[in-house]
C-alpha cells in the first residue's frame, strides 16, 4: 500500500534526480568561471582606463604649468642693456645671509647644477638632472610697470639708498636688479615705507638687501661706469621675481626649486609639482636667420660649445647674441603611470622596450628613452613654448 502511494505521487514532487543534479552544477561552475573571466576583465578595463585619464591629466596639467612658468621667461630684464644683464652673476642675500652665488650645492637633483646663477631667460643644464635627465632654469622679472631700467645717478651710492633718474612705478618692498657692464649684478630691496619724492632717492632695507654681498660691493656701482636699476618683482605683495631650476627627482617627481627661497623657504626643499615623471629633455629654438626675423629655424640641442650651458652664460658678446637667437624652447618628458599592469596575478609587459622623445623632430634629433619598468604604462609628451620677450625683441609680435 505504501508502495503504491509513492509511485503515484507526480514527477515534480519527487525532487531532483541526480543526473539533472550533475547537470546544473556544471551550469553554475561554467556561470561563475564566465562571470570571474568577465569581472577580471572588467578591472583590467578599469585599471587601465584610469591610468589613461591620470596620463591624460597629467600631460594637461604640465603643460599649462609649463607654459605659465616659461613663456614670460626674461620679463623685467630683457629690455635692459642686453650686455649689463645677459650672463651676468647674481648677487643676493636673504635675512643677512648670502644666497647667490650659493655657498653649497643645490640640493637635489639639483646638486650638480652650477652655483653661480647667471641672468639667462632661460638655460638648460643638459644631463644635470636624475638618470641623466635635463634640469631646466627660468628666470622671470614680474614687475610689470615698464618693464625698462632707470639709470643710477652718479656717486649716489650709500649705504642704505641710492638715487634715479625717475623713481615711476617704484614700490615699498620692490626687489631691484642693479646691474653695470662688465660686472655682476646684483640683488638690492626697495624699503618698505618708501613713498618717493622729488629728491629720486631710494631708501633701501630688507630682508633682500646688503650694501655688501660676498665679494661684491653696491657702494662701488655707479662711481664711474653707467648703472641701471630695474624692477624684477616685489618681496612683499605676493608678486616674487621668479628664479626656478627645474628637473626630475630620484622619486619620479618634477620638482620645482626657487633659487630666492620664496616658495620652499629657508629648508631648501625642492617642491613637487607632479608625480609620474621619469624623464625630461629639452632643445632650443634657434633664428639662424642672418636678418634676425623673428622665426625659428632650427631646433638644438642644448650642449657644445654654442649652445652648452658654460658657453651661453659666459657673458661674452657671443654668447649673449646667441642667447638673443634662443626664440623658444621645446620640452619632451617621459610620463609613467602609478600602477602596475597584471593578470591573474601576473606580470604583463604594457610598454614598450624603448621610447623615442621629441617625435616631431627628425630622427637624428630624438632621444631614445629605455623603459625600465614594462609593467607601468608610459606615455611621451611633448610642447613648445615661444619666449615671448625674446620674440618681441627680435622685431616680430609676441604671441597672444
Amino acid at each position: 500500500m505504501k508502495q503504491h502511494l509513492l509511485s503515484s505521487r507526480p514527477a515534480a514532487a519527487r525532487g531532483f534526480s541526480l543526473i539533472e543534479l550533475m547537470v546544473s552544477v556544471v551550469i553554475a561552475l561554467i556561470v561563475i568561471v564566465a562571470m570571474t573571466k568577465v569581472s577580471a576583465q572588467f578591472e583590467i578595463g578599469k585599471r587601465q582606463d584610469t591610468t589613461t585619464s591620470d596620463m591624460s591629466t597629467n600631460s594637461g596639467y604640465l603643460a599649462y604649468d609649463f607654459d605659465r612658468q616659461v613663456r614670460s621667461a626674461g620679463s623685467g630684464f630683457t629690455a635692459v642693456n642686453r650686455q649689463e644683464t645677459f650672463g651676468c652673476a647674481l648677487f643676493a642675500t636673504k635675512g643677512g645671509a648670502q644666497i647667490l652665488p650659493s655657498p653649497a650645492a643645490f640640493p637635489a637633483p639639483f646638486s650638480t647644477v652650477d652655483q653661480t646663477v647667471r641672468m639667462l631667460p632661460v638655460l638648460v643644464f643638459a644631463g644635470a638632472g636624475n638618470g641623466g635627465s635635463d634640469v631646466l632654469q627660468v628666470i622671470t622679472g614680474t614687475g610689470g610697470i615698464g618693464e625698462t631700467a632707470s639709470q643710477v645717478r652718479q656717486n649716489s651710492v650709500q649705504a642704505n639708498s641710492l638715487r634715479l633718474t625717475t623713481t615711476v612705478g617704484i614700490r615699498g618692498n620692490d626687489l631691484l636688479l642693479v646691474t653695470e657692464n662688465a660686472r655682476p649684478c646684483m640683488l638690492a630691496q626697495v624699503s618698505a615705507n618708501y613713498v618717493g619724492g622729488s629728491s629720486q632717492q631710494v631708501d633701501l632695507a630688507g630682508a633682500y638687501y646688503s650694501s655688501s654681498i660676498g665679494v661684491q660691493s653696491l657702494l662701488d656701482r655707479s662711481t664711474g661706469a653707467t648703472a641701471n636699476a630695474a624692477v624684477l618683482g616685489n618681496a612683499a605683495n605676493g608678486n616674487p621675481p621668479k628664479l626656478m631650476l627645474l628637473g626630475v627627482n630620484s622619486s619620479n617627481q618634477l620638482v620645482r626649486y626657487d633659487l630666492l627661497r620664496f616658495t620652499n623657504g629657508d629648508n631648501e626643499t625642492p617642491v613637487p609639482l607632479t608625480d609620474g615623471v621619469v624623464d625630461m629633455r629639452v632643445r632650443y629654438g634657434v633664428d639662424n636667420t642672418a636678418t634676425a626675423d623673428g622665426t625659428v629655424d632650427a631646433w638644438v640641442e642644448p650642449t657644445g660649445t654654442t649652445f652648452g650651458s658654460a658657453a651661453l652664460s659666459n657673458g661674452t658678446g657671443v654668447a649673449q647674441a646667441t642667447m638673443a637667437r634662443i626664440l623658444a624652447i621645446k620640452v619632451s618628458m617621459v610620463l609613467r603611470s602609478e600602477l602596475r599592469e597584471s593578470t591573474n596575478g601576473q606580470d604583463v609587459p604594457v610598454a614598450p622596450a624603448t621610447l623615442a622623445m621629441f617625435p616631431s623632430l627628425p630622427a637624428a634629433q630624438q632621444v631614445t628613452y629605455r623603459v625600465a619598468d614594462r609593467m607601468r604604462r608610459h606615455r611621451v609628451l611633448e610642447f613648445t613654448i615661444p619666449l615671448r620677450n625674446a620674440i618681441a625683441s627680435s622685431g616680430r609680435p609676441p604671441p597672444p
